[in-house]
């Protein structure tokens, strides 16, 4: 039979452990007791989100009251402007029973493809590719022509634009005139083109940041496995790079394309929208109709018409985001 051993502490053991060790009850209430920092930065948490909640409020305000004044004939001045009345849809009728609407809305196609989709998009991509890896002064000398065009405020990139394609302005003097030709007035013969192409000029710079980001965090390793594997470098990019950063085209093609959609500072400061309508897109459309015109209620029901376009065109993109299966 195995001897049997009997630990018996001794008083002084014992008062030194019972004074290292907690009590359970002790325990207990420490953990029930409030954290005072998380209790004190709940409010610091909270007044950081009080201005995101005021501006999502304000957001939300003025799209319901654009909503709601849609289905009105409420006018900027006059009788209408304080006795207005509900007309129902009649307003979103002449969306697409008068021109103008219509009108404006493939102008707005044509310098959303040509400038956002087309310019901007490519031009940034291609400048970013090609500059990819350099330290030269070559690419500073581009990135501050680029960044110089998307700092300048909207006023004076338009007073620049207008006076260097005006029939007295920096184009002809310095090309038209020299060669014996006529002068021309750009600005007024081609003034969607000129629109567009200063637009592109003014908003590249958001592209070719964001692609070369992307580029850089392409591997290495990958694009010269392909190398290695005999790919040219147009295969490089189009089988190797462009799937890659498939999500920031994407991400860029959502932005641009709302931003340009949008756009109206550039374009009402260079032409107004003329001259006749040739440059009237959806957003100075909207202006000319309800400040312009004084026709409240109807510029409400081109706003409402613009929102839905602007999210479906987000919805698309955004799921152009989501990960192939």
């Amino acid at each position: 039979m195995s001897p049997v051993f009997f630990f018996q502490p001794s008083a002084a053991a014992f008062r030194r452990g019972r004074r290292g060790c907690k009590q359970p009850s002790q325990e207990a209430s420490m953990k029930n007791q409030a954290n005072p920092w998380l209790t004190s930065n709940l409010w610091v948490l909270g007044l950081g989100m009080l201005p995101a909640i005021l501006l999502i409020g304000i957001l939300l305000y003025f799209t319901a009251w654009a909503f709601a004044f849609s289905f009105t004939d409420l006018a900027l001045v006059g009788r209408k402007s304080v006795e207005w009345s509900w007309v129902g849809l009649e307003n979103f009728e002449r969306l697409f029973t008068r021109r103008g609407f219509l009108e404006s809305l493939w102008t707005t196609v044509i310098f959303v493809f040509f400038s956002a989709i087309v310019g901007q998009s490519v031009l940034g991509f291609l400048l970013a590719a090609a500059l990819r890896g350099s330290r030269s002064m070559l690419r500073s000398v581009v990135e501050v022509c680029i960044m110089l065009g998307w700092l300048l405020p909207d006023i004076v990139a338009a007073f620049l634009w207008s006076a260097t394609t005006a029939q007295t302005g920096l184009i002809n003097q310095l090309i038209i005139t020299p060669l014996g030709l006529p002068p021309v007035n750009f600005i007024n013969d081609y003034a969607l083109p000129v629109v567009t192409i200063a637009n592109i000029w003014k908003g590249t710079a958001w592209s070719y940041l964001l692609f070369s980001a992307a580029l850089d965090s392409v591997s290495r390793e990958v694009v010269e496995a392909a190398k290695v594997d005999g790919a040219t470098p147009l295969q490089r990019i189009w089988l190797v790079q462009l799937p890659i950063i498939r999500p920031h085209i994407a991400t860029n093609m959502l932005f641009i394309t709302i931003w340009t959609f949008t756009y109206f500072p550039l374009i009402f400061a260079m032409t107004g929208g003329g001259p006749g309508r040739q440059t009237e897109t959806l957003a100075v459309f909207l202006y000319n109709q309800s400040f312009a015109r004084g026709n409240l209620g109807f510029g409400s029901a081109i706003s409402v018409a613009m929102l839905a376009i602007v999210g479906f065109l987000s919805l698309f993109y955004l799921r152009l985001l989501r990960e192939p299966k």
